[in-house]
């Protein structure tokens, strides 16, 4: 590319632009959550309300953080202070920390994924007992401790230099596709496999479209795959050119996404038919939850199929790099917001990386504890979702998508918009978040008590610390982030220091 375009924005070209942020949004929830969710909630119509919600409360505040990211230049923090005011900074700060607690046992998935790439390349799971292997794997053991601190070693190279990130997302995401087409291609063509076809995309309208289950489970998946709410994407356009396309970059990505979600379930559910022992055996793999259809259902396929050792290095060697991508971009998240506040971005990720490794070590001693974090803050993705709703709000929806969006998008989007981003899909999201948490009462007797890692107190109690922390820190990361770039109307050049960041 010449150097006055790439003086334009911070990414070297638009394939790699779209590699981080399709990478980023493609994770191991796309591999493995997907396809089971898929099996369980009425195979074509959980397809059918997934696209659905994609389109109305997904795709509208995707546009949001990437008009956030690209006007201000900042991360969740100081987007939120310079779109809608100082006093609700809070709201990007809690999201930055709610993703950050999340990516600090993620990693730790990362550590898993590695493993288990390694244990099918040699073979070492077979002739084992698959669900006693996993609980030593998860629990304080030296071997995944190792594979986890290499996964952060890595991470820590590839977004030192912000333009490692950009190359390491054009080689996985590539060699991802490649990967789960051979799988897919290889599962679908065995013998029983079209039982597993049967099972994953027939359905009956009133078990699927029209169940509540259906939708609750789509609006958590998009939450988790597409990440609406997670400010990743206000992280990855901050370094957008001005002028580059928002409609079409954030439709790229979710059909990016969804095609990988989509891929992953041929290569999985076929396989797991023509391969289990019976239908029914099948099904109860399918019904055994995300990290049993993975790690035990799948790993015990492997060992019976015809090359089992091949594909199953293939299949987490694909979980692996998905869950390096997304983490790669994730963790940008927090060191961007360290930069802003005027740090160097070498020390900036140093101190993200040093953060996530010691907030990470009790996920890597107790498989329990990680549960409860993925718990925690996997249902605290949805704050974000609603204060970008609500920063939509504040700022106009109107306004934001006639001077904003549309006017550097060839495809342009209608009043829709107004409607779906800055009330619909707060309110919505809202009201599954009560539904949630009411529903969660019945988890435990005790749900109050903050020290059951089973309980609705604990989920509270952690919520709490987070958001007092924000309100706390408010004033002084608003004095801490000394630049302003967005002048309210129209977006501006990227800044010459944001390109030469060191």
């Amino acid at each position: 590319m010449e150097k006055s375009t790439e003086k334009k924005g911070g990414y070297h070209s638009r394939f790699g632009m779209l590699c981080v942020l399709i990478g980023g949004a493609v994770g191991t929830g796309n591999m493995w959550r997907f396809p089971r969710l898929v099996a369980n909630c009425g195979g074509g119509g959980f397809v059918i309300v997934m696209v659905i919600c994609l389109f109305i409360i997904a795709l509208p505040l995707v546009y949001v953080e990437h008009v956030i990211g690209r006007a201000t230049r900042h991360s969740a923090p100081g987007a939120f202070r310079d779109m809608i005011g100082p006093k609700y900074t809070w709201m990007g700060t809690v999201a930055t920390l709610v993703y950050f607690l999340m990516l600090s046992y993620y990693l730790v998935v990362l550590g898993w994924c590695i493993r288990y790439t390694a244990m099918s390349a040699t073979g070492s799971y077979f002739g084992v007992d698959k669900a006693a292997l996993f609980a030593d794997v998860t629990n304080a053991d030296m071997g995944t401790a190792a594979c986890w601190l290499i996964g952060i070693a890595l991470l820590f190279l590839c977004i030192r230099k912000r333009e490692a990130l950009e190359t390491s997302a054009q080689f996985l995401m590539p060699a991802l596709f490649v990967i789960l087409a051979v799988l897919a291609a290889y599962a679908i063509t065995r013998p029983g496999a079209s039982e597993g076809l049967k099972y994953a995309f027939t359905f009956e309208v009133k078990d699927s479209i029209l169940n509540p289950t259906t939708w609750l489970e789509a609006l958590a998946q998009c939450a988790w795959s597409v990440g609406p709410g997670t400010m990743m994407i206000v992280a990855g356009a901050k370094y957008e050119a001005k002028d580059d396309d928002i409609v079409l970059n954030t439709r790229i990505m979710a059909f990016g996404d969804m095609s990988v979600a989509l891929l992953a379930t041929l290569a999985v559910i076929p396989c797991i038919f023509a391969f289990a022992a019976s239908t029914d055996a099948a099904v109860d793999i399918c019904n055994s939850g995300s990290n049993g259809l993975t790690f035990i259902g799948l790993t015990n396929l492997f060992e019976v199929m015809p090359a089992g050792r091949i594909v199953g290095t293939l299949f987490f060697l694909c979980l692996s790099f998905a869950a390096f991508s997304s983490g790669a971009l994730m963790a940008t998240c927090f060191s961007n917001a360290l930069i802003d506040m005027g740090f160097t971005r070498t020390r900036a990720v140093a101190i993200a990386i040093a953060g996530l490794t010691a907030v990470g070590i009790p996920s890597v001693i107790s498989g329990d504890f990680l549960g409860n974090q993925d718990t925690v803050w996997g249902y605290g993705l949805v704050f974000g979702t609603m204060f970008l709703g609500i920063l939509a709000h504040k700022f106009g929806e109107e306004k934001m998508r006639e001077q904003l969006i549309n006017p550097v998008s060839d495809i342009k989007i209608g009043k829709g918009f107004d409607l779906f981003s800055g009330k619909v899909a707060p309110i919505v999201v809202g009201v599954v978040l009560i539904a949630w948490c009411v529903d969660a009462f019945g988890w435990t007797e005790d749900w109050y008590n903050p020290f059951n890692l089973s309980s609705l107190g604990t989920i509270l109690f952690q919520w709490a610390i987070v958001f007092m922390i924000a309100f706390a820190l408010n004033q002084k990361i608003n004095a801490g982030i000394k630049k302003k770039y967005f002048n309210g109307e129209e977006f501006g050049d990227i800044p010459e220091e944001i390109l030469d960041e060191q």
